[in-house]
């Protein structure tokens, strides 16, 4: 298991869960990073009254509040706006007039729970709006922020100490609740992704000659009765260089180590699978079809992933080599 096995993970818990439950879960987060890195994180006991503070970085003076609603509504961004707003002003009573949490707001951070959604627009910049009001009535000057749970996916990229994601998916119980085959597909998705990008970039700027450098001969088809798919495979070849450059640039993701090992090693399987019953053409486009089923757009993703499956061919990891 790599970072993105468990940073993927918790993320994927984050988003299924509402209530005082995610913000249970969002504190174990923050404060195992800021406890890594040498700062004091703080989450006062919700039960007893937080006085608007879900969480506080003290030497900072960053605070946190989280909203998680438990089912997600049309006015989502009417209460996400009142929400900011109540909490702030309270916040901003507690500690400039009550002299609460050491007197000061540096930052103030507020999390929503949008589970798979963006968060709504903010095109009349209300939040800003709110901010600069009570910057102006209590004469301070500070940063705000409204994110949602991607916020939390950078905190957890920051942390270097893979221990310290084991103790986060621990503590939040999902390290096996881990679906590999999930990661490995979002994986697949990834790359065709980067293939396809690479095709219109390499269309639009014509590269003279290609600078993949081919591994099977022809004889190869021949050997795997693939003549009917010679024509699609030899031109396939020919632009290869897509793929490899999409393989290098996938292969430098620090969070994740053997990215495209999956992949690859995800084809070898369907193919000793499939080649028990089938071969040939057939053989060959049932791999390729068991790729597309991973797609939401089959038609976008199609070529792309005609190639990747072409690649692996040519590397001689699947069919029968010369």
């Amino acid at each position: 298991m790599d970072k993105f096995d468990y940073i993927d993970s918790i993320i994927l818990a984050l988003r299924g869960t509402t209530g005082i439950n995610y913000q249970s879960c969002v504190g174990e987060v923050l404060g195992r990073y800021y406890n890594s890195i040498g700062k004091t994180y703080e989450m006062p006991d919700y039960y007893g009254g937080d006085q608007k503070n879900d969480g506080w970085v003290v030497e900072d003076a960053l605070f946190y509040q989280i909203f998680a609603p438990t089912r997600l509504k049309e006015s989502l961004r009417k209460e996400i706006q009142t929400k900011f707003e109540d909490d702030l002003k309270a916040l901003f009573k507690i500690v400039y007039e009550d002299a609460k949490w050491n007197g000061k707001v540096k930052n103030f951070i507020f999390i929503v729970n949008t589970m798979d959604n963006n968060l709504p627009h903010d095109s009349e910049r209300f939040f800003e709006g709110v901010a600069n009001v009570l910057a102006l009535k209590y004469s301070v000057d500070f940063k705000y922020s409204v994110v949602n749970t991607d916020y939390i996916r950078g905190i957890l990229e920051a942390i270097d100490d893979i221990e310290i994601l084991k103790s986060i998916s621990s503590a939040l119980r999902v390290k096996q609740l881990i679906d590999y085959n999930a990661i490995t597909e979002k994986t697949i998705i990834d790359l065709i992704g980067d293939i396809a990008g690479n095709i219109h970039t390499k269309f639009l700027k014509p590269i003279s000659t290609s600078s993949y450098e081919r591994v099977s001969s022809t004889k190869k088809i021949d050997i795997n009765g693939l003549e009917e798919r010679r024509a699609i495979i030899e031109e396939g070849i020919l632009h290869l260089d897509v793929v490899e450059s999409a393989v290098n640039t996938i292969n430098q993701d620090i969070l994740y180590e053997n990215k495209f090992e999956r992949v690859k090693s995800h084809i070898i399987d369907r193919y000793k699978e499939l080649s028990i019953d089938l071969d040939g053409p057939e053989l060959y486009d049932s791999i390729i079809e068991d790729i597309l089923k991973y797609a939401s757009h089959r038609n976008a993703v199609e070529f792309p992933a005609r190639l990747l499956v072409i690649y692996v061919f040519d590397k001689c990891d699947i069919f029968k080599k010369e």
